[in-house]
């Protein structure tokens, strides 16, 4: 008989929360409910409720330990550029790490600490870089909502039974690959692109697309400037 698990000498917010990060790791769809946290923590499922209002709240918690984790895996001494880089696949690991609660809470904003810490980095990096305080909102908001976007699709893709995921992998290969050219002429030249096209290639071109923003935004910004002072 699997021996139970140890429970806390005291039972708080911050040992429900990682408990639930716990739980969550091992991709299992219950993981917020009262019953897998009393489990994991050996307490009656009630106490859990004793600290959280509801689910929306232990979720929102929850989320918040997941940016902080992936806030934590980008190392200080970066410039602004490889920061916001290192932060944004820190993000889409750690949320398809945890996909359920990932899938869940990426449309969402958990208004904790660790949600305040990864804004506050992404407008001193922003800043730094040299955008208009006007602009430095509008492409925080432009990174921050494409990638949790896209963790968020990683996370759902990752919570499909592995029947599902080999099946939707293999339609790049079969049904894309003999698909009528006639009708599909685009689709016939590139099948085998869009076949080779992995996750990691996708998130370096969403980055990629928002440098080329935030550079083009400089530039008009620069020239701006320029036609005043003329």
């Amino acid at each position: 008989m699997a021996d139970r698990p140890t429970r806390p000498n005291r039972l708080s917010p911050d040992v429900i929360v990682e408990a639930a990060v716990r739980i969550a790791a091992r991709g299992r769809p219950d993981g917020l409910t009262g019953r897998a946290l009393g489990e994991e923590l050996g307490v009656d499922r009630s106490a859990v409720w004793r600290h959280f209002t509801d689910k929306d709240a232990l979720l929102r918690a929850v989320g918040d330990r997941l940016l902080t984790i992936a806030y934590e895996q980008v190392p200080p001494d970066l410039s602004p550029k490889p920061r916001l880089e290192a932060f944004a696949r820190a993000v889409v690991e750690v949320f398809t790490a945890h996909p359920y609660v990932g899938a869940a809470i990426a449309p969402r904003t958990t208004r904790g600490r660790g949600e305040f810490a990864v804004v506050e980095m992404m407008l001193s990096a922003l800043t730094e870089i040299g955008l208009e305080p006007r602009d430095v909102p509008r492409y925080q908001r432009m990174l921050a909502d494409t990638v949790l976007s896209y963790a968020g699709v990683r996370a759902g893709y990752a919570v499909l039974p592995q029947k599902v995921r080999d099946a939707d992998e293999r339609a790049w290969t079969r049904e894309y690959s003999v698909a009528n050219a006639a009708e599909y002429p685009n689709i016939a030249v590139y099948a085998g692109g869009l076949a080779e096209m992995g996750p990691d290639a996708v998130l370096d071109t969403l980055i990629e697309a928002f440098w080329v923003a935030v550079e083009a935004r400089t530039m008009s910004n620069m020239n701006e400037r320029n036609d005043s002072h003329d």
